[in-house]
């Protein structure tokens, strides 16, 4: 098994990609797919094997350039040999070609890169994009290139990634290319009125029974494919630390205090941030504490697909507005984690405590914390993203 370094995508097939078996990323127009190759074939040559890409779309420069905006560097893996080109664009635009091998006529394809497969045994080939291909080649030829292709790499054990867009070709022969390969990933869109979001899911795999979970998917520069959780909410009662919470698991975000009666910064509209994370990516929303400001509660939980309760560990007295505000926003039906803040004050409750006190359901963690020594909130991060996608390490 080789892992893709695709996040969520090594644990819907079974760990990996076997050695010497092929995978198409089947997508429909308008969607971003080459970073999938381009992102498993980084990792499997950091992992210590060699690698090519056979480009019909792009010039091997701007390819070059797109995995420095990725954060990969493709031009040192050329410089040490671990990954070279097979050129099937320059020749045919009136650019000097570039790369171990070069394509001058059509023709020459299929033995030019059978070689190239020879080249990387053990490694990795990613083929961008086969849809170029049935552009120029009759579809029974195709075929027939796949299947030697992918002969060749069983034999080599070389695993062949394909790049495919569904540019409205026959549903036959999309159909018979799925069939030519080990494993086909779908990529889609999202669409309400708009295309509101990417997806991927696996639809076979030879090896194993895959996973079908459809999820979203964001590609970053830098940063790659990132799997996207469109909205996290973080309520809980007033003072509990909740626009600390969110400043401390958010690279960036955006919070409106105003100073109380009280002498704290209070929140008055939202606290928003945005979570990068062992290669999850999500948007935190914030709700204010106090009753007044309860309307809000409903706008801000629509859609929420996670929750954060902040409470405070040393004020049992705010835990029936804790569960108040679980009432309000829906969080019963969605995972949510407990995130007992002010462990280091004075009288502050153990979890088992705070769970007897809120009379809370042992299926919900309770994560204790300082936020504001930064304890603990990895850990609460963690815990949400395996209750919405299984164990994220």
């Amino acid at each position: 098994m080789k892992k893709t370094h695709i996040p969520k995508l090594d644990d819907f097939i079974g760990g990996g990609i076997p050695e010497g078996s092929s995978i198409l990323f089947c997508a429909v127009p308008g969607v971003e797919c080459e970073a999938f190759g381009y992102q498993i074939l980084n990792g499997i040559i950091e992992d210590g094997h060699k690698g090519f890409i056979f480009t019909n779309v792009s010039e091997p420069n701007d390819i070059i350039y797109e995995f420095s905006q990725y954060g990969w560097n493709l031009e040192k893996y050329l410089e040490e040999e671990k990954a070279f080109f097979v050129d099937g664009s320059s020749n045919f635009i009136g650019v000097p070609p570039m790369g171990k091998y070069s394509i001058n006529e059509l023709s020459q394809i299929e033995g030019i890169v059978l070689n190239a497969i020879d080249d990387v045994s053990n490694g990795v080939g990613v083929i961008n994009n086969l849809s170029t291909l049935i552009d120029y080649l009759e579809e029974d030829k195709i075929i027939e290139i796949l299947d030697k292709w992918n002969k060749r790499a069983k034999a080599n054990n070389t695993i062949l990634v394909y790049i495919f867009t569904k540019w409205g070709y026959e549903q036959k022969l999309i159909d018979t290319i799925k069939n030519s390969v080990d494993s086909v990933v779908s990529l889609t869109s999202i669409e309400e009125r708009v295309i509101i979001g990417q997806g991927f899911m696996v639809t076979s795999a030879s090896w194993t029974r895959p996973q079908n979970n459809m999820v979203l998917f964001f590609v970053l520069q830098p940063g790659g494919v990132k799997i996207y959780i469109p909205k996290i909410l973080v309520t809980g009662p007033y003072n509990a630390g909740k626009s600390s919470f969110v400043k401390s698991i958010s690279k960036k975000s955006v919070s409106v205090e105003r100073m109380a009666l009280e002498k704290f910064p209070t929140t008055i509209a939202m606290d928003i941030g945005h979570v990068d994370h062992t290669g999850f990516v999500a948007d935190i929303f914030g709700t204010p504490g106090q009753e007044r400001f309860d309307l809000m509660l409903d706008v801000l939980s629509k859609e929420a697909v996670g929750a954060f309760i902040i409470v405070d560990s040393s004020a049992p007295q705010t835990f029936a507005r804790a569960k108040e505000m679980i009432n309000k926003t829906h969080a019963k039906a969605i995972p949510k984690i407990i995130v007992a803040n002010k462990q280091d004050m004075p009288g502050a409750l153990s979890t088992e405590q705070i769970r007897e006190a809120m009379k809370l359901d042992k299926n919900i963690p309770i994560i204790p914390t300082t936020i504001t020594e930064n304890t603990g909130v990895e850990e609460a991060l963690d815990a949400l993203l395996t209750l919405l996608y299984g164990d994220t390490k």
